[in-house]
């Protein structure tokens, strides 16, 4: 059988392009890539081209070609690479298959989800006012593209009320107490002893140690280290062992990522950091 020829379609510091890149590494799956430039982040807002709108009108990464079949969404995504023999043995989607979709759904961002209300989808809140500093460094006339060709209105909504009115400064502070119960749910089922999630590496524990790599990026990686998460605090240092952290993750960081990251947070913890360790050292 012919390897399939696959093209991810990502860009740097996308979540669920980091969930999709580190899952094709587990795999042990050779692929060739091609970088979009976000019209959050860039001047040339590529995912609002033609082209790109050709292969995903939603306009978001990451999107995947295997053979002529193209996927978006990262769960799908995952599920179909899953389905290919790679260089490792290796089975992402977990035997307990139900169990498991309730947690890898929990742990992303899920189209449809409350906002704020899984830990999948508090992670964009805390990254808002970050976002927003990059929306508002763009020149005027790629908000008018984001004005005149996002296909998602709820995303242009939030792109221009960051440009124009400044509205994420304060956004995290909604998903501080659902993130503190989050995180004592994921205590809570997390064995003493087992290294991963399930006990095998699989595709919730993708999508846990990109999510938890984005609390490193937000300056609140201290949250995963208190006396009440010291099974979190093992389960994010058997994550970091994982050759694909490196590769699907920390090399695919430009000098552009860290001096965004380095502007905006001058090498200080979030403002936010203290009240949900608070929250946290508080809880029963």
């Amino acid at each position: 059988m012919s390897s399939p020829i696959i093209k991810l379609f990502h860009a740097n510091w996308s979540l669920c392009s980091q969930m999709v890149r580190v899952a094709l590494y587990e795999k042990g799956l050779n692929f060739s890539e091609k970088h979009i430039k976000l019209c959050d982040q860039y001047p040339e807002g590529e995912n609002l081209n033609r082209d790109f709108l050709k292969l995903n009108p939603l306009g978001t990464v990451p999107v995947i070609k295997i053979n002529e079949k193209v996927t978006y969404d990262s769960v799908k995504i995952i599920r179909e690479l899953d389905k290919l023999q790679g260089n490792n043995d290796i089975n992402l989607c977990n035997n307990d298959f139900q169990n498991s979709q309730s947690w890898v759904l929990n742990t992303t961002i899920t189209e449809g989800v409350k906002f704020a209300s899984t830990i999948g989808t508090i992670l964009p809140v805390f990254s808002a006012p970050l976002i927003q500093s990059m929306v508002k460094s763009l020149p005027l006339k790629s908000i008018l593209k984001i004005l005149l060709n996002h296909p998602r209105r709820d995303r242009k909504i939030i792109f221009l009320s960051m440009y124009f009115f400044g509205i994420a400064k304060n956004m995290p502070k909604a998903g501080i107490k659902n993130f503190v119960k989050e995180l004592i749910s994921l205590e809570n089922v997390l064995s003493d002893g087992n290294e991963f999630f399930y006990g095998d590496f699989s595709h919730v524990d993708i999508n846990m140690m990109c999510l938890f790599h984005r609390l490193k990026d937000l300056q609140l990686e201290d949250a995963l280290y208190t006396n009440r998460t010291p099974l979190i605090k093992n389960y994010w240092e058997s994550l970091k062992n994982r050759e694909s952290y490196k590769m699907g993750i920390l090399d695919y960081y430009s000098d552009k990522e860290y001096k965004i990251l380095h502007e905006f947070y001058k090498n200080q913890s979030s403002a936010f950091l203290k009240p949900i360790i608070e929250k946290l050292s508080a809880s029963k």
